[in-house]
Order: C-alpha cells, then sequence, then structure tokens
C-alpha cells in the first residue's frame, strides 16, 4: 500500500449527474484526508433499457480501466435499475485491475449477498463513515471484516457486519462534491474531464429543469421518509436501523450555506429543486424559517416533492411567498382498497382531494402540479383502475400526471407479498430490466396518457371510463389496436419533449 493516502475511484451510472449520495462521500471522504475521483458513466440507454445489452462498449470501459489503475480502492452506487451496469462495469474492471471493488447504495443495503457475487465488499446502509473506516484500514492493512455496515468475504466465509449507528446530525457532512477537481463524466462515447459547461448542458436536461424550461440545482435537505409505503424501499431501509429515527434533517442553515455556495459557482442556475421524498414533512416552524431564510438568501424559483397528509394551507402560502414555482405529489391511486395495499389507507381520496384543492390556490403563481399515479399493479382489479380514472377527472386543472409503471423492487412489503403470491416469475425480466416508463399498451393506460397534461376534458374522461366501456375496451377489443393508439401517443410524446429540449 502506498505510504501517502488511499486513493478512491469512484463510480454513478446513474442518468444524471447529481448523485446527491456519491458527491457528499467523496465531500466527506475529501475532508478526512482521502483522495477521490469521481466519474459519471449515465447509462446510453437511459430508461430504454433491453434485457441482455450490455450498457457501454469496450472503448470506453477500456478507458474506465486506465483511469482505475492509480487506484487502491473502487467504489460503485446503485440502485435495483443499475445492477446490470454495476455488474458490466465490475466484471470488466476485475479483469484488468487490482483494486478492490466496494458496492454501496439501496440495492446493495437489501440484497448485499446477490451483491457479494461481483463485488469484493458490501456497504449496507449509510456509507459515510464506513468507507472512511475503509480507507484508513486499507492504508494501515488492517482486517476489514470488523467494519460496521461491512459485508464481505473473509477468511472463515462471509462476514456480516451489522449497521452503525445513523448519524443524527446530517450538517456533520459536507456539501457534495461539485468542484469538478478530478471528476470525469461519459459525454459523446468518452470520458471526458466534467467541466462547466458539461454540467450546464446536464443540469439543464434533469426532469424538473426540461419541465420548467430552466437550469436547476437538485439538493436534499434530509434523509428517509415519514410513510411506510408498501411500494417504496424506504420501508425496508427504516427496517434496517429500526422503526424510529430512520427520517433526519439537515439544518436550514446549512442548506442555505449549499445553496448559496452552488449559485456562486454555477451563475446559470436559475432555479433549486429539493427532491427530499417528501419535505413538507418539515415542521410548519422549520418550513417558515427556511422559507423567511431562503427568500431573503437564495431568491431563486424552486421546486419541492409532497404527500397528500403533509400538505396544508399555511405551509403552502410560507412556500409560495419564498418561491415555490412547481410541486410534485404522490397520488399513486384513487382506489380505496388500492390505498389499503399500497399502505396508504390514510391517503385517501378525500385527503388527496383537499391537498390539491389548497395546491390549486396557487395556480397563478406557480407552474401547474404534478399528480403521481402508479400503474400495472398485478393486484389491481377493473374496478380500482376506473376508481383512479374517476379521480383524474376531479382534480382540479391545471395540472399534470406523472405515470409510473410498477417496479416490484426487492426488500419492498409489496415485492414481499407479490413473491408469496407467486407473481413473480423472472426477477431479471420482471425486475432488474423494468423501468418505470414500460408502462403495458392497455385501454386504461391509455386513458391517463391523454389525461396527463390536464387538458383532456373531465367529462369526457368519465364517459370514457365507464364500467362497461372499460370492460369492452380492456377484456374484448383487439388489443392491437388499443397497442398501436399507445405507441403513437408515446411516439408524439417524445417527440414534442425533444423539440421542447432543442428549443
Amino acid at each position: 500500500m502506498r505510504k501517502d493516502n488511499v486513493r478512491v475511484l469512484l463510480i454513478s451510472p446513474y442518468p444524471d449527474i447529481t448523485s446527491f449520495g456519491l458527491r457528499t462521500l467523496s465531500s466527506y471522504l475529501r475532508s478526512n484526508g482521502v483522495w477521490t475521483r469521481l466519474v459519471f458513466l449515465p447509462d446510453p440507454l437511459g430508461d430504454d433499457l433491453v434485457q441482455g445489452v450490455e450498457r457501454y462498449s469496450h472503448v470506453v470501459l477500456d478507458e474506465l480501466q486506465r483511469m482505475a489503475l492509480d487506484v487502491d480502492l473502487i467504489g460503485i452506487g446503485l440502485m435495483t435499475n443499475y445492477f446490470d451496469n454495476a455488474r458490466q462495469i465490475t466484471a470488466y474492471l476485475k479483469q484488468h485491475v487490482a483494486a478492490p471493488i466496494i458496492w454501496g447504495g439501496v440495492h446493495p443495503t437489501i440484497r448485499p449477498l446477490e451483491c457479494l457475487q461481483f463485488a469484493d465488499w458490501v456497504c449496507v446502509g449509510d456509507g459515510e463513515e464506513a468507507l472512511l473506516e475503509v480507507a484508513r484500514k486499507l492504508h494501515a492493512n488492517e482486517r476489514l471484516d470488523d467494519i460496521p455496515n461491512i459485508w464481505g468475504e473473509g477468511e472463515t466465509g462471509i462476514f456480516q457486519n451489522p449497521p452503525r449507528a445513523l448519524t443524527r446530525d446530517l450538517d456533520s457532512f459536507p456539501f457534495p462534491d461539485y468542484s469538478c477537481k478530478d471528476h470525469y463524466i461519459l459525454y459523446q462515447g468518452h470520458i471526458r474531464p466534467l467541466d462547466m459547461e458539461l454540467i450546464r448542458r446536464f443540469l439543464s436536461h434533469g426532469t424538473v429543469s426540461r419541465h420548467l424550461g430552466r437550469i436547476g440545482y437538485q439538493t436534499m435537505t434530509g434523509r428517509g421518509c415519514p410513510h411506510k409505503c408498501s411500494y417504496c424501499i424506504n420501508d425496508a431501509i427504516k427496517t434496517l436501523y429500526g422503526a424510529s429515527g430512520y427520517l433526519r434533517w439537515r439544518s436550514v442553515g446549512h442548506v442555505i450555506a449549499e445553496l448559496k455556495q452552488a449559485i456562486s459557482q454555477f451563475p446559470f442556475i436559475d432555479f433549486i429543486w429539493i427532491s427530499d421524498d417528501a419535505f413538507l414533512s418539515r415542521s410548519l416552524k422549520s418550513i417558515q424559517y427556511f422559507c423567511d431564510a431562503y427568500k431573503k438568501e437564495i431568491g431563486l424559483p424552486f421546486s419541492c416533492l409532497a404527500s397528500p397528509l403533509t400538505v396544508d394551507a399555511e405551509k403552502m402560502e410560507a412556500l409560495v411567498n419564498a418561491g415555490l414555482k412547481y410541486i410534485q405529489m404522490g397520488v399513486q391511486t384513487g382506489s380505496s382498497r388500492m390505498q389499503a395495499v399500497f399502505n396508504r389507507k390514510s391517503m385517501n381520496n378525500a385527503v388527496m382531494l383537499s391537498a390539491m384543492e389548497i395546491i390549486h390556490r396557487y395556480r397563478d403563481r406557480m407552474d401547474p402540479p404534478s399528480y403521481d399515479f402508479i400503474l400495472d399493479v398485478p393486484y389491481e382489479s377493473l374496478q380500482d383502475k376506473i376508481d383512479s380514472l374517476r379521480l383524474i377527472a376531479r382534480i382540479p386543472k391545471p395540472f399534470r400526471l406523472q405515470p409510473f409503471a410498477l417496479v416490484l423492487y426487492p426488500g419492498t412489503l409489496l415485492y414481499e407479498k407479490a413473491k408469496t403470491d407467486g407473481l413473480i416469475q423472472n426477477e431479471i425480466q420482471d425486475i432488474y430490466a423494468k423501468s418505470y416508463t414500460m408502462q403495458s399498451p392497455t385501454y386504461t393506460n391509455l386513458l391517463v396518457l391523454a389525461a396527463r397534461n390536464g387538458r383532456f376534458p373531465s367529462r369526457l374522461l368519465e364517459i370514457l371510463s365507464t364500467e362497461p366501456l372499460v370492460d369492452f375496451m380492456e377484456n374484448h377489443f383487439p388489443r392491437y389496436a388499443v397497442k398501436l393508439l399507445f405507441i403513437a401517443l408515446k411516439r408524439v410524446k417524445k417527440i414534442l419533449r425533444k423539440l421542447k429540449g432543442s428549443s
């Protein structure tokens, strides 16, 4: 081992360059004297996943392995969607590089033993303190089989260390690493230095950035979520650490200081994208304190996520006055039966419509809100789908819909239920190679797609979602005809998005 310090290469396969966790990890390591290099490898296939197709060319992988020749440790962060990316990267690097490889992130946390079939070590849970301890022990040539959060192959078999206590003080972690020092990105078929222009280009293509026609800086003000939705991996991670204490917040001052630094570093940023799972879960006092500081010291438009239970008039008034431009809220279903399946009984239609009405009051000061719906749930009946369509017809205009095909992520309560019920036949095809954009071409999904811009006449949607018509179109009308219409609408949507992005 070299005498200066361990050199760590961190790799992100995610489609954007935000990678809040990996960037924070890099900052934390650097603040403790560990040298890091970041490489962003946006999936060339994006959301258009194709089973069995390798993600990266040999040219790209060869460039990557040359960047790994002088490091002592390689870290890869991944979710289930990017398991195949991590597998391909790891397999290639192991053929050409001596440095051990550690996987971290949501999927390794949920399925560490599976990941150990490819990686040398796995980090289960939060990674900052664990990876720093790995780096220090590598430097000292000490054993790694007693490090909390770390799993791996030891002399007597696989060691499985318990998670360390959660860090309560999130302000102890530095801001995400946007230094551009030793940062690289896959762009136009080659890995090249990540400079200011490429950062501007990639930030401008973020989901919310494209929607608002602005260049957004994305951040998170906390970790965790207060809810226990059965389709979400947050619940499984809560279980790992115990039910209480998983939801943690950074202080308002810490967040504001990060945003001020980002605006100073990137003058092209013209809105802030807060991507906490449920930002409005902060207390009213905290929201008001944030809004006062934000309006005074930042002043840019911003967006955030909300859940129906956390939207109230006082919070919305403070947020809009501070510059809230766009809000996204998870609805998921209009069926009371499916709300129970999703463990969201408290978020019934009355609660959701009440939250929507509060948001609707600010229609003249905000962009249309987005409401998320989950499609292609194996437990849905025809009536459940009709109930969702009827709820959509009641949403006050203007609005947008964001329909997501259900992915039964391992570790979620809904995955366990579907597995027990024999509804998962091929995990690779049904989960690992599935994207939330891969909605089935059904009649009810077609109606959701047609209504997604919020302009579809509500009365017409009610007529088209009557039970006899839905039953006929779903069960008796030629499927190929519906599929052709569905594909045509999807293609029009893609064309319009490209035209908007090029304008």
